[in-house]
């Protein structure tokens, strides 16, 4: 009996020391509870056996108290931080289980939503199977056993119109053996309901999506067709100058579909490496600086054939990208046409002009030869008289001279029988015959000057050019016109000192005879006509300015018109104008014309020099 109770006391001391050093840890205190007992029952057993060791076991008992209210305290809290853990989550229901599916933990929501929906009371160590319907309990069976093998997963199900997503999770020992699961229940019904929406929503997306591609497919086909079905060279090249879109037009004349022009460059397209080059960098301008190109041109193609094109060619933006649109217009029948139009138009204007010219030319021959004939008749037939005239006052002279002698001769012999008053007569009447004398001599003058000029005018016209002084051209036109002004009309002249010039100086003279009888015959009663020179940087302008009626609007644009006059029928043929416009155009010079009806004209003549 001594031998089997010193046993079992060793055994003891052995299960609490390793209770001291921790050797277990599960049920810690029921195995403390336990061995309180057995060591109450052994220290009653033993007390005959020895008082030492009761002694000692005393002690050692008061040590494990104090360590099993430690370890007590200790689970306590642990305790308390679990079920803090488990209740914190309002919304999850938590449960654990057994092995044998009987509860071992659950938390409040637990147990209540049991009770709500299967009228069943939990408890630690109630049979969760017993609790559910016969047709929850084969699927949680099902579950629980997958949890107990080890697997962790979830499983989503529908119950009263709400879905609740169940996660089931194994519990493993030290020794990493399963001793039961754990299940949490969530309510996810907005979830799922939003999941369903969202692949709802997802199936009318891609319903959308593949409608819309379809009809985006059908535009892109229609845009094709409507591009394909025009004559004009259609593109649309990147930054690159990659073909983006052509139309058949344009592939065709690379001798290639639309599909194998998309996507090459021009240089791989173009068989002018030159010209593509070109394009590349006017493509990269008008992508620059937002330029827009547009340029006639004669181009070649693979086949051989030749086109005049007009092409347009200008920026455009696809959200954040930038390309270059260009449209070929086929304008080879307008350029032949035109070329044909302009040719033609060329040689009416040609023989319009040689006509006009040989019009000119003949009204001015026989305006010029009449004039000769006149000029020539009238110098003849003054010439005699003034002949007649020069040639008698030398004698004339010459005899008063000896009169006048011999009267002084006479004076002398006779000077006590002529008076004073006599001597003064005789002086008074020679003075008279030599003022006389000397007014016919200015008289012969001015008019040998007069048929010097008109000689000078008459001549026949040179077709070469030569330096001249057109200041000395204006005055000798305006002696020729200044018995036409009589006293009605005065003339101011205001000549600046001009530079000799290379022109045609009787053909000027004659446009300086034009201005000036115009200017006289738009004068009725008294007037001024004002005529100047001046010298205008590398320019001669020549102004004649009259106060006559003026010229009306209406008649102001056709002046310089062929034949047409304003003059009664027989006053003039209407070519003054006109010769003077073109033989100043002749010279690279402009006339214009200033008028207001009844306030007088104003005609510029402006020659380079």
């Amino acid at each position: 009996m001594g031998g089997k109770l010193f046993t079992l006391l060793v055994v003891m001391l052995l299960v609490l020391v390793g209770i001291e050093q921790n050797w277990f840890v599960a049920d810690t205190a029921v195995v403390l509870v336990w061995v309180k007992v057995m060591v109450v029952v052994l220290i009653i057993a033993s007390v005959p056996f020895t008082f030492g060791m009761a002694g000692y076991l005393k002690r050692l008992l008061n040590t494990h108290d104090r360590h099993q209210v430690d370890v007590e305290e200790q689970l306590g809290d642990y305790s308390a931080r679990l079920n803090s853990f488990i209740e914190y989550p309002g919304h999850v229901s938590i449960y654990s289980l057994d092995k044998n599916f009987c509860y071992t933990g659950f938390n409040s929501l637990h147990k209540k939503e049991m009770y709500e929906v299967f009228n069943a009371e939990v408890a630690v160590g109630t049979n969760i199977i017993k609790l559910l319907p016969n047709d929850w309990g084969e699927r949680a069976i099902r579950n629980y056993k997958k949890a107990l093998d080890g697997e962790h997963f979830q499983v989503t199900s529908l119950l009263k119109d709400k879905y609740y997503t169940q996660v089931f999770n194994p519990v493993r020992n030290k020794g990493n053996e399963v001793i039961g699961l754990t299940s949490s229940i969530f309510d996810v019904t907005e979830r799922v309901q939003a999941e369903q929406e969202l692949e709802s929503y997802k199936d009318q997306l891609e319903e959308l999506v593949k409608d819309r591609t379809s009809q985006l497919e059908r535009q892109t086909l229609f845009f094709q067709e409507i591009i394909d079905s025009l004559p004009n060279f259609i593109f649309v090249r990147d930054k690159k100058s990659r073909y983006v879109l052509v139309n058949k037009a344009l592939a065709d004349t690379f001798g290639k579909s639309t599909g194998e022009v998309i996507g090459k460059s021009v240089l791989e397209t173009h068989f002018d490496k030159k010209e593509a080059m070109r394009f590349e960098e006017e493509d990269r301008d008008i992508i620059k600086y937002d330029e827009v190109f547009e340029q006639e041109s004669f181009h070649k193609f693979q086949d051989g054939i030749g086109k005049w094109l007009f092409l347009s060619k200008r920026r455009m933006s696809v959200f954040d990208d930038e390309y270059v649109l260009g449209v070929h217009f086929d304008i080879n029948h307008l350029k032949e046409t035109e070329l044909k139009l302009l040719k033609a138009n060329q040689e009416l204007k040609n023989t319009l002009n040689r006509l006009k010219a040989a019009q000119m030319r003949l009204v001015e021959s026989e305006k010029m030869a009449s004039l000769g004939q006149l000029t020539a008749g009238l110098a003849h037939e003054i010439n005699n008289p003034i002949n007649y005239v020069a040639g008698n006052v030398s004698p004339i002279r010459r005899d008063l001279h000896e009169l006048r002698e011999h009267l002084q001769s006479l004076k002398n012999q006779a000077e006590e029988v002529v008076s004073d008053s006599s001597q003064e007569n005789i002086d008074m009447l020679f003075d008279e015959l030599y003022s006389l004398l000397d007014g016919v001599d200015e008289g012969t003058s001015r008019v040998k000057n007069l048929m010097t000029d008109l000689n000078q005018f008459s001549l026949p016209e040179s077709s070469s050019k030569q330096m001249c002084d057109l200041n000395e051209s204006l005055k000798t036109t305006i002696n020729l016109i200044k018995h036409h002004l009589k006293n009605r009309i005065e003339l101011k002249v205001e000549l600046d000192e001009i530079p000799f010039i290379n022109c045609n100086s009787q053909q000027i003279s004659q446009v300086f005879l034009n201005m000036l009888n115009n200017a006289v015959q738009s004068i009725e009663g008294k007037g001024v006509i004002k005529v100047s020179s001046k010298l205008k940087k590398d320019r001669i302008v020549f102004s004649f300015k009259d106060s006559g009626k003026g010229i009306n609007e209406a008649n102001l644009s056709k002046i310089f018109d062929p034949f047409f006059t304003t003059k009664d029928v027989g006053e003039g043929t209407g070519l003054g104008l006109a010769i003077s416009y073109r033989i100043v155009e002749e010279h690279k010079g402009q006339i214009k014309v200033a008028s207001k009806e009844g306030e007088g004209t104003k005609f510029s003549i402006s020659l380079p020099i």
